[in-house]
């Protein structure tokens, strides 16, 4: 069935395309996915050239949020359309307008029009293709199994009637293939520091942005990136605040998985907050290095703070974390230590970055000498070892498990009759 909808024409390089809007349902049902199509599977690796749609992902983030989300919005779906005419399906409004346009609209009006697809176009995304399963997840609840979708409490049928923008262009198997490229290849995905400066669903994100904003000092929690470099002024990353929000609450509230889509009930969501801000009210006071480092959070103590990032392993955002999960397993059962115990439990182990204490920290938390670098991959082992270092009981079982999980780190010919490292006589 033919259809005629408002259409924008414009020219980027050497490619013609076409912007519009079209009903949610309407593109979900005209627009098909690559897989989709007849004759996918004898189409050359060429014409195949799309990539799969990652399911998982659309029924656990971007469903979800079209579907619960009344504030929902995203950017234009980029579409080819085949079997399409540019010569018969546009029609300008300086062509179709009754009476004559004044002059300074014709220029204009010779870019906006009708366009009109006749039904017999093959319509394929060339960007977009996963928030196109998404609508239609949203709209009717199901998967693209037909089950049920545990993200998405009430099925958006109003979604169905709302607008999408679409770009259309006319299809050739070249240029789209080189678009396809393109859009995706140069994209630049965000950081996840910066999801989490945004997203209003997640309770751990909202609540790591009161901890970098209430107490810490929104400058001083850097997020657009996850670790810090030698020249940065930060005291930490936002993406680490919110580690250890999430470690924070899980070991506080053993509930299982937090739903990240969906703000918990107002009670709940109170219980964390004031958890979150007890954690790190006694950090941020009673941890040395940490109270030292932000004991000027204006520029003028930037400095400071790099320096204690080349001198001090707690000035790097990994050892940070791990500290801050071994203070919630210190000051939980069976542990119970107080919050100010466990703070002067953590400031006698040996941070600072010297030829000695690095030696208990090797291929751990830590590569090379003094020069080296932190070793972001071991946060469960350096956490075990943070704690073992502070006095935690371990059962015969644990400390073997631990000594184990050590050694691996270490080449088979450093093994021989190495142990796990001991603080040193003071």
């Amino acid at each position: 069935m033919a259809t005629t909808v408002a259409a924008m024409k414009a020219r980027l390089g050497n490619t013609d395309y076409y912007i519009l809007s079209m009903k949610a349902k309407e593109l979900t049902e005209r627009v098909k996915i690559p897989k989709e199509m007849e004759g996918w599977d004898d189409m050359s690796v060429e014409e195949r050239y799309q990539r799969d749609i990652n399911y998982s992902r659309v029924k656990s983030q971007i469903a979800p949020y079209l579907a619960n989300e009344d504030s929902r919005f995203f950017g234009s779906i980029i579409v080819a359309a085949m079997n399409f005419s540019q010569d018969d399906s546009f029609e300008p409004l300086s062509e179709v307008a009754v009476k004559g346009l004044p002059r300074l609209y014709k220029t204009g009006a010779a870019h906006m029009g009708f366009l009109t697809l006749s039904g017999g176009e093959n319509l394929v995304p060339l960007d977009g293709q996963h928030r196109l399963k998404a609508i239609e997840f949203a709209i009717t609840g199901r998967d693209e199994r037909g089950k049920d979708i545990d993200a998405i409490k009430t099925p958006c049928a109003q979604l169905a009637d709302e607008d999408v923008t679409v770009i259309l262009v006319p299809y050739e198997v070249r240029k789209a293939r080189h678009i396809f490229t393109c859009v995706n290849r140069y994209a630049k995905p965000t950081t996840a520091g910066q999801n989490y400066v945004t997203d209003d669903n997640d309770v751990i994100a909202v609540l790591s942005r009161e901890v970098a904003n209430d107490r810490i000092g929104g400058r001083l929690a850097k997020y657009t990136g996850n670790t810090l470099g030698p020249k940065d002024g930060e005291f930490t990353t936002l993406s680490t605040i919110y580690n250890c929000n999430e470690n924070i609450i899980l070991q506080t509230f053993p509930e299982g998985k937090i739903d990240k889509t969906n703000r918990p009930s107002r009670e709940k969501e109170a219980l964390y907050r004031k958890k979150v801000k007890e954690v790190w009210g006694s950090l941020l006071d009673d941890i040395d290095v940490f109270a030292d480092a932000l004991s000027d959070t204006e520029e003028t103590g930037d400095e400071k703070r790099r320096e204690i990032r080349k001198s001090n392993l707690l000035g790097k955002p990994v050892a940070q974390e791990c500290l801050v999960r071994a203070f919630v397993s210190l000051t939980h059962s069976p542990n119970t230590l107080s919050y100010e115990e466990a703070c002067k439990k953590l400031n006698a182990l040996p941070w600072s970055i010297t030829e000695e204490n690095l030696k208990i920290w090797q291929r751990v938390l830590w590569s090379g000498g003094t020069d080296g670098r932190i070793i972001t991959k071991n946060r469960a082992l350096a956490t075990d070892l943070v704690l073992y270092l502070a006095g935690k009981p371990f059962t015969s079982e644990d400390r073997d498990a631990l000594r184990s999980n050590y050694l691996k780190q270490f080449p088979e010919s450093e093994r021989a009759g190495k142990d796990l490292p001991e603080l040193p006589e003071r």
